[in-house]
């Protein structure tokens, strides 16, 4: 074999560039910037994002579905947490600890059932955030909702804003829940 049947490549995106790397499912010529690397090789970015998009089936209800679900069942969580975590003192850490992953988990698998087991790209990220936001409502509606529904006046209530967001214990519990919302949401 001689030198001239070597021919020298370029890559597709990067004119400039030498390369000797190819895509394994369309054969354009790639670079390492480009090349995307998969269980079965180097892929370009075009590819892999035609993968990609095959995966992801969900419709454009899903994510407001699955906020939902993540709000309503965070503000219970949270409304639970508020009113039962703090009286265990100190051992409310270790409740967090073992409770939140438990429940995070729970909420997931309610999310995944509610939007039928289909896939989009951000649903993990926006069920995760739902249930925080959620948890910090059921704060906000136990500690301010029900003294405004008893008669409280609205300056009285605005004063346990700060004591919403500064419980240790709930915000552990919190973040727990969503990375286990996160993790199980793939």
């Amino acid at each position: 074999m001689s030198d001239d049947s070597i021919s020298t490549l370029y890559c597709a995106n990067h004119p400039d560039r030498e390369t000797m790397l190819r895509c394994n499912r369309c054969d354009k010529p790639i670079c390492y910037q480009c090349a995307v690397r998969t269980p079965v090789g180097y892929r370009c970015k075009e590819c892999v994002r035609g993968q990609q998009a095959v995966y992801f089936n969900a419709n454009r209800f899903d994510l407001v579905i699955a906020a939902a679900i993540g709000v309503l069942l965070g503000d219970v969580l949270g409304a639970l947490a508020y009113a039962f975590l703090g009286a265990f003192g100190w051992f409310s850490f270790l409740g967090a600890i073992l409770i939140g992953p438990a429940v995070g988990g729970i909420i997931a698998e309610a999310i995944r059932r509610g939007v039928g087991k289909r896939r989009a790209r951000y649903l993990k990220w926006i069920a995760a955030g739902a249930c925080v936001v959620g948890i910090l409502l059921g704060g906000l509606l136990l500690y301010a909702g029900l003294p405004l529904l008893a008669g409280a006046p609205l300056r009285g209530v605005i004063g346990v804003l700060p004591a919403i967001v500064t419980r240790l214990d709930v915000l552990l519990l919190a973040a727990l829940a969503a990375s286990t919302i996160y993790a199980r949401l793939v």
